[in-house]
Parts: C-alpha cells; structure tokens; sequence
C-alpha cells in the first residue's frame, strides 16, 4: 500500500515508560487550524538489541 502523504517528513523518538520500558515511536507533525497537531503512525516496544545499540550511542 503506498504512502498516501509522502510529502510529509515522518519523525521518530525514543522513549522511556514509568515502568522503565523503552518505546520507539514515528509520527507526523501537521497543522490544522493554525495549530501544531501530532499524527501518530506506529508505537512500540524495542527489543533488547535495539536498547543496547541506544545505550551505546548516549
């Protein structure tokens, strides 16, 4: 299935839970009525090799 707004840049972020599980997330950022909206396309828990790659890069 193609994109059907490829023309929007998707962002990623890394986070951490209250419980400590790291989540790894890819949204869009779009305006609608003057204001900033947070589109989210996936959210997911990273598998241990993920968070060891992370933990290595900060």
């Amino acid at each position: 299935m193609p994109d059907p707004n490829p023309d929007e840049p998707r962002m990623r972020a890394i986070g951490k839970t209250e419980t400590g599980r790291y989540v790894f997330l890819v949204f869009m950022l779009r305006k609608v009525d003057a204001k900033t909206m947070l589109r989210p396309i996936s959210a997911r828990y990273m598998h241990q090799k993920e968070i060891d790659h992370y933990e290595n890069q900060i």
